[in-house]
């Protein structure tokens, strides 16, 4: 049965604990007679203890069997937000704790059998203020004499502790994802990546470095560089400065030799291009290089389309209108030079909207294909058929004899071009073509061009022929139907004269 003396202490404003208390070697220690129990949980506590508590940055409570609170020094009412008085007006230490937490240490008290044994956990608390704190609690038997009486409790504000935990996982966590994205960008790129430490010796692989070297990365890791990235001058067959250690001892950016040949893990050869810098640490030192190497193969090919693809038209694989106009400048020299002649014809297909809208945009495409192919058909090699626009294209007749050749060339257009045959139809276009010719309208490729589309636009009225040479006359015609986008072209040739004069 609880001592009655005990139940009275938690209702007072001064507690009654203990009779004398000094600090001895830095612990709270009893002087009393520890013969008489009850003498110890009857007394007053002293000045010095009080004072001494009082000052510790720790908070310090003193609960009573059933874990009312008959002492908290200050430090521990600031945890709390609480008074005095409200400390010691029936509260229980757990009344705060976070009810989450509270279920998993109310168990928590020492051992009975064993009172010099004390408990420690963490837990959260949230006091009167709505303050949230993380919180370490060491609990133990305050008079071993008699269990279980009177337990003292040490608790400590660790919530610094952890917010800084909190930041180290959530930057570990950042890093780990970092990580990942960083290996996965790496294992999707087309070009083999190998790293090193300081020492040489191989740290990371990506999938294209697997293949192209014959070793996978859980084999090669800690290898190494050189015996896995086994190079030899395919000339000599001597062995290749390692990269890696170059890039480290040159603290910058190395190329491998152009006739570098790798020798892979089954003993095939492989001619490679690469790259090594290396890796700094935050004192700018080398703490390990990166190699990028790839088949020098398929580097050329990559590079071979990249080119094709820069001079031609995607969907016909006619040449665009960078080349046109490369091709034209050239074609302009040579005429200077030999006092020749050249043509431009301006085709635009009439109907392709309304058939591309009927039809479909895949028979749209298939369609602008064909065309494509018909007008390669009715020129010479030495020409030059363009995409310029969606249903625009251009053709560059060099070096012609006389401006009937150019309208030769018109009708052999008109007349193989008009009917397509595409998924089993036959689909009729209606076409119209402008001419202009060198040096008659013009003497640089814009002017040219421009009075070509002119004379397209003065075709789609004629019923007749379907194309027409340039006049002067169609730059100011309403009839015409001439663009904004020819006027535009027009502001755009620095003052050349547009009507050939």
């Amino acid at each position: 049965m609880p001592d009655p003396k005990i139940n009275s202490l938690k209702h007072d404003r001064e507690p009654r604990l203990l009779d004398s208390w000094e600090n001895e070697g830095g612990s709270l220690c009893s002087s009393a007679d520890r013969s008489n129990p009850a003498r110890v949980d009857s007394g007053l506590l002293s000045v010095a203890a009080k004072k001494w508590l009082d000052v510790l940055p720790s908070g310090i409570l003193i609960t009573c069997q059933d874990g009312q609170i008959i002492y908290a020094n200050p430090a521990c009412r600031e945890m709390y937000g609480m008074t005095e008085a409200e400390m010691y007006g029936g509260t229980h230490w757990l009344d705060v704790i976070h009810p989450q937490d509270r279920k998993v240490i109310e168990a928590i008290s020492p051992d009975d059998r064993n009172p010099s044994e004390a408990s420690v956990f963490e837990a959260r608390m949230v006091n009167r203020k709505n303050q949230l704190l993380w919180t370490r609690h060491k609990i133990t038997s305050l008079t071993p004499e008699q269990p279980g009486h009177v337990r003292i409790h040490t608790i400590d504000d660790i919530s610094a502790i952890k917010a800084g935990e909190k930041k180290v996982a959530a930057a570990i966590e950042r890093l780990s994802s970092e990580c990942d994205r960083a290996r996965i960008t790496l294992d999707c790129i087309g070009d083999a990546v190998i790293s090193t430490d300081v020492e040489g010796r191989i740290s990371y692989m990506n999938v294209v470095a697997e293949q192209l070297t014959g070793w996978s990365r859980e084999k090669a890791q800690g290898l190494p560089f050189s015996k896995v990235f086994n190079v030899i001058d395919t000339t000599t067959r001597e062995p290749v400065e390692n990269p890696a250690q170059r890039a480290m001892n040159e603290a910058g950016t190395v190329q491998l030799a152009s006739n570098a040949s790798l020798l892979r893990a089954d003993g095939s050869e492989l001619e490679i291009e690469d790259s090594a810098a290396p890796i700094l640490n935050a004192s700018d030192q080398p703490a390990g290089a990166v190699v990028i190497f790839r088949d020098r193969r398929f580097s050329q090919a990559t590079t071979n389309r990249m080119s094709y693809l820069a001079k031609h038209d995607m969907l016909t694989g006619l040449s665009n209108r960078v080349t046109l106009m490369e091709r034209c400048e050239q074609a302009l020299k040579l005429a200077r030079r030999h006092d020749g002649q050249l043509a431009l014809l301006f085709i635009d297909l009439d109907n392709f909207k309304t058939l591309n809208d009927s039809m479909g945009h895949k028979a749209g495409d298939r369609l602008l294909r064909v065309v494509a192919r018909k007008l390669r058909a009715c020129v010479r090699e030495t020409d030059t058929v363009s995409r310029y626009g969606g249903d625009e294209f251009v053709i560059l007749l060099n070096e012609i004899g006389d401006p009937e050749d150019a309208a030769k060339v018109a009708g052999k257009v008109l007349a193989l071009v008009r009917r397509a045959f595409i998924f089993d139809q036959n689909i009729d276009l209606d076409l119209s073509i402008g001419i202009s010719l060198y040096p008659r309208h013009g003497v640089d490729a814009d002017t040219l061009l421009c009075k070509a589309d002119a004379a397209m636009y003065h075709a789609k009225n004629d019923s007749r022929t379907h194309y027409s040479f340039f006049q002067p006359e169609m730059l100011h015609s309403n009839s015409a139907g001439f663009s904004k986008r020819i006027r535009n072209v027009i502001k755009r040739t620095d003052g050349h004269d547009l009507h050939g004069r």
